[in-house]
């Protein structure tokens, strides 16, 4: 008979897990985000509520068909990702992967025995708000970094034969550093003006 599965991100959490719950479950790990924006286009509709589209990453495509086979067959499946917002969008979208219909999330703020005993002792569903914060961070960070990221790269490119590889400007510190750089604009301005 199949055992109930949890899934993690890290394999040595999952060992350490699976050893604390008497291999009572069956515990895998994901390996982080399963998901992500496409690579090769923007993939947020700025037309439409900035709604993202949201692929299995090509590297986790296999991680994704085994979490499937073992979740059709399991009793119930637990989503223990990270406890912190990337955690959370990862394990909504497992979520999404997984056709069982008895899911729950718990989180282990430490690994230890009695650590592990708490958080299965507090299921929860996915905290849509912990989703919708990630989900707006990647999406700024693709809206500033993804045009920001060409100019880049083609400017360094250009000036710096040393630089081979593309560059990424699309972490949140481009766009902070874009809102930074809007407000003292206007700062200047209103002081033209005065």
């Amino acid at each position: 008979m199949s055992k109930p599965l949890i899934i993690v991100e890290s394999p040595a959490k999952a060992r350490t897990i699976e050893k604390y719950l008497s291999n009572e479950y069956d515990v895998i790990a994901c390996v982080g985000h399963v998901k992500d924006l496409p690579r090769k286009k923007l993939g947020v509709d700025v037309e439409n509520e900035f709604a993202a589209e949201f692929v299995i990453l090509d590297d986790k495509k296999d991680i994704i068909k085994t979490i499937k086979h073992k979740s059709s067959t399991a009793p119930e499946v637990i989503l223990a990702t990270d406890p912190d917002r990337e955690g959370e969008a990862i394990a909504s979208h497992l979520a999404e992967e997984i056709t069982n219909k008895h899911i729950s999330r718990v989180q282990f703020t430490e690994i230890t025995k009695e650590g592990i005993l708490d958080g299965m002792g507090h299921r929860r569903e996915v905290d849509i708000d912990l989703v919708n914060a990630q989900y707006t961070r990647r999406i700024i960070d693709r809206l500033v970094g993804y045009q920001l990221s060409r100019l880049l790269w083609n400017t360094l490119q250009k000036t710096m034969s040393f630089v081979k590889e593309s560059l990424s400007a699309g972490r949140v510190q481009s766009a902070t550093l874009k809102i930074i750089v809007d407000r003292e604009r206007l700062r200047e301005i209103g002081r033209a003006h005065v």
